[in-house]
């Protein structure tokens, strides 16, 4: 039994079998998620999630309200979407529930969510696998890759250790002593693929099959690369490469590129992200602290990201119901 206790915030596909895996083999795991519905199904008879093939269920402590919690947590793992932090974490904060909270989510979101919990409370934890809710009670799990663990700082402290020991019976967990360049590898990711696939309707193998995807797929990483060197940040490897075999900025380059993307469909290819379910859902997505993030760390640096304000513009007239995902918006971004 791994000696911690663990609040869950938010059981989508991440924080949901996130909790399920660690539930009996952590002292205890809590999760709190707004849907009563779901935390209903949750309690009983359980979640149901697909992973590798195979089917699971497990009965979860689960909660919607704050106020019915009891008792206190080494760690908050954090997966909802950034839009709802404030309204999620600030109850938790009053209550001192939590000796510590982990990042999960995507984008630039950790300096916001310092703001509310506290910078020397905060980890970060990316999380390189992807899922999908079903509805109440049911998620599936569509990738399979590692966690990376790290503090903002830097430093590997006794805390830092033990979220990746929580962790350890969902997946593989590395630790990081270079986390920000760790999660600006992942926005490459996010920005690329799962804001073309947001935009196209498209899984991320589907965008990396079609010529014109693949083409402002590179686009949008260069821009991205560019502002994260500009950031002064070393970028890490993630989901089997480097950033910088993703650049391409002559005809040269696309070989390289290519293999690059060859291996990365190969892990996670069927990735089908929160933001394509979210418009499919009509729900508000997070394209502004992913491909958003990128326009605004590039505008303090004076870099121009046409391809990435492209995709924000998409998704949010999506958002409003003036377009629907479809692969004709690779020919609208490569039109700017």
């Amino acid at each position: 039994m791994i000696e911690a206790d663990v609040l869950v915030v938010g059981a989508g596909a991440i924080g949901g079998i996130t909790a399920a895996k660690m539930t009996g083999e952590v002292r205890r795991v809590v999760v709190l998620d707004a849907n009563a519905e779901h935390v209903g199904r949750m309690r009983d008879p359980g979640l149901v999630w697909e992973e590798a093939g195979s089917e699971h269920e497990r009965r979860l402590e689960a909660y919607s309200d704050p106020d019915d919690i009891e008792g206190d947590f080494d760690f908050a793992l954090v997966g909802v979407k950034a839009a709802y932090h404030q309204a999620a974490l600030e109850p938790l904060v009053e209550r001192g529930l939590a000796r510590a909270y982990v990042s999960m989510g995507n984008g630039l979101i950790q300096d916001r969510m310092a703001g509310i919990v506290g910078e020397g409370k905060l980890l970060a934890c990316l999380v390189e696998w992807g899922g999908s809710n079903m509805g109440p009670g049911r998620l599936v799990r569509d990738t399979i890759a590692p966690f990376v663990v790290g503090e903002l700082d830097g430093e590997v402290r006794e805390r830092t250790r033990a979220v990746a020991t929580a962790l350890a019976p969902v997946d593989e967990v590395r630790l990081s002593d270079n986390i920000r360049g760790q999660i600006w590898s992942k926005l490459l990711i996010n920005s690329t693929f799962t804001g073309l696939s947001a935009v196209s309707g498209l899984r991320y193998g589907g965008v990396g099959e079609h010529p014109e995807g693949r083409e402002v797929a590179y686009g949008i990483w260069t821009e991205g690369y560019d502002v994260g060197m500009a950031e002064g940040l070393e970028l890490e490897q993630v989901l089997g490469i480097h950033p910088r075999d993703l650049v391409v900025r002559e005809p040269g380059d696309r070989e390289r590129a290519d293999s690059a993307v060859g291996v990365l469909m190969e892990l996670a290819g069927n990735t089908r992200p929160s933001m394509l379910q979210d418009l499919e859902q009509g729900r508000a997505t997070e394209v502004d602290v992913v491909c958003g993030g990128v326009v605004e760390r590039g505008r303090e640096h004076g870099i121009a990201t046409p391809l990435n304000e492209g995709v924000v513009e998409l998704v949010h007239s999506m958002e409003r119901g003036e377009r629907s995902p479809s692969p004709d918006s690779f020919a609208l971004l490569l039109d700017r």
